[in-house]
């Protein structure tokens, strides 16, 4: 809580620490792929939770293309890029040392829920919305 705090008190422009947040994930997700590629095993990492951050990436690099086109469209399609890379090597590459029986991770629930909030959102927005669907 402190470190919110903290945060809040230094950083003046968020659009800064925004890009910052992004271009952290996209490293992250590199070095991933390096140990990934290093290794020859994905035991331990969640292929449906890569398919679900692919998900949101790239309904948040739609909706960034649509509405704003700056460097967070960028950032967002470097970050979609590397994670559908990692869903590339654990579905071919890695295949072998994938544990399909402990991702158990309910997939289905978790898309029809958003998708749920989504279109109750929307028919309570109304206008808002007119360019983005």
């Amino acid at each position: 809580m402190a470190a919110l705090v903290l945060l809040r008190a230094i950083v003046h422009d968020h659009n800064n620490l925004f890009v910052a947040a992004e271009a952290v994930h996209a490293i992250g997700i590199s070095v991933l792929i390096y140990k990934l590629m290093k290794e020859k095993t994905c035991a331990g990492l969640s292929l449906k939770s890569q398919e679900l951050t692919a998900l949101f990436l790239a309904v948040r690099l739609y909706s960034s293309f649509v509405m704003e086109y700056d460097i967070h469209t960028l950032l967002d399609l470097a970050t979609l890029a590397t994670t559908l890379w990692v869903i590339y090597m654990i579905r071919f590459n890695l295949k072998s040392s994938y544990m399909e029986d402990k991702d158990n991770c309910a997939i289905y629930y978790v898309v029809s829920l958003q998708t749920t909030s989504l279109i109750y959102v929307r028919s309570r927005l109304g206008g808002i919305f007119e360019n983005f669907f």
